[in-house]
């Protein structure tokens, strides 16, 4: 039996520069809490096509406040971007602090 598999292009690996301009745009309405918001397109785990989200958080954020803040940044780029529906790529989300970020790249 042969193989019939159709490869699959994502619309966000075809059309890089538009995907990134989007999580662009949609980066800049979520001051302050957010820094940076870094996209790399890859697969995950289970070979499917995801854009894998770094996401930089001002430092001083309460604690107790990170979780709400986190979800609300997540739906609001998922919301924004359609990263699934309108780029054919799953969403995944890191978040880290202005801190973590710097210990990270020293």
């Amino acid at each position: 039996m042969g193989d019939n598999k159709q490869v699959y292009l994502a619309r966000a690996f075809a059309q890089q520069p538009l995907f990134f301009e989007a999580v662009a745009r949609a980066a800049g309405t979520l001051q302050p809490h957010v820094v940076d918001v870094t996209p790399t397109l890859g697969t995950d785990w289970n070979g499917e096509s995801a854009v894998f989200f770094e996401i930089v958080l001002a430092d001083g954020i309460p604690r107790a406040q990170l979780l709400p803040i986190t979800r609300q940044i997540s739906q609001s780029i998922v919301e924004q971007v359609q990263p699934l529906e309108e780029w054919g790529v799953l969403p995944y989300f890191n978040f880290l602090t202005e801190s973590e970020q710097a210990k990270k790249s020293a």
